[in-house]
């Protein structure tokens, strides 16, 4: 996670003396504060500040904090900050609007600065594991890709190439036929499509059959 005075909080307020609340506040815990007056000048600085999350209000002129939610998230998508709005508006139908647009958390003003930061904690939290965890699929990404690059390295080294369903081979000379309609003497194939070099031996069948023919005929009979 990162250290709490890495952590980004955008502010956007237009009443500038609740902002000053807000921004002591905040600021108050170690975090790294940066604050907008209106909606317009919040998209300003998200851009410029891309802080980890923001702290909005609803109803401001020209563009409000839903608006600012909504075309954040939109537009940033996984890359958007945690959103947190705080409005006067109480109503459930207001809470599921703002939810449905895309913010993260809800507040009614005049909210209590305890629950407030106990928000912002949760949020921040909620930010830190996303992004631990987006590092670690990358990581994975790369750890996988790096894989595969070196089985496809060990496999032209060896020689094997994609691996046919079927190979032909010769019932008298027992040759095997490759892809490309050479045929090639079994020993060489499995070496070329296995990297291992063939050892000879006796499979059982034959040492048994060899035995018999070698045998005395009175003593087979």
């Amino acid at each position: 996670m990162k250290p709490i005075e890495q952590v980004k909080i955008l502010i956007v307020e237009d009443d500038p003396f609740f902002l000053r609340v807000l921004q002591r506040r905040i600021s108050s815990e170690g975090y790294l504060v940066f604050t907008a007056a209106d909606g317009r000048e919040g998209m300003r600085a998200i851009v410029t500040h891309e802080p980890d999350l923001v702290v909005s209000d609803w109803m401001m002129p020209e563009v409000d904090g839903l608006e600012l939610c909504q075309s954040v998230k939109t537009g940033l998508r996984d890359a958007a900050p945690y959103f947190i709005l705080l409005t006067a508006k109480g109503e459930i139908s207001d809470k599921l609007l703002a939810l449905e647009t895309g913010a993260d958390d809800y507040l009614t003003k005049p909210c209590d600065q305890g629950e407030l930061m106990a928000r912002v904690r949760a949020g921040v939290r909620i930010v830190s594991l996303t992004q631990d965890l987006r590092r670690t699929v990358a990581d994975l990404k790369v750890a996988n890709a790096a894989l595969t690059a070196s089985g496809s390295a060990t496999g032209a080294a060896a020689g094997s190439g994609p691996r046919p369903d079927a190979v032909t081979v010769c019932t008298g000379c027992q040759r095997v036929c490759r892809s490309d309609g050479v045929w090639e003497d079994v020993r060489a194939y499995v070496a070329s499509h296995t990297g291992v070099a063939p050892a000879h031996g006796t499979c059982p069948a034959c040492a048994a059959s060899s035995d018999m023919e070698g045998s005395d005929p009175a003593q087979a009979a």
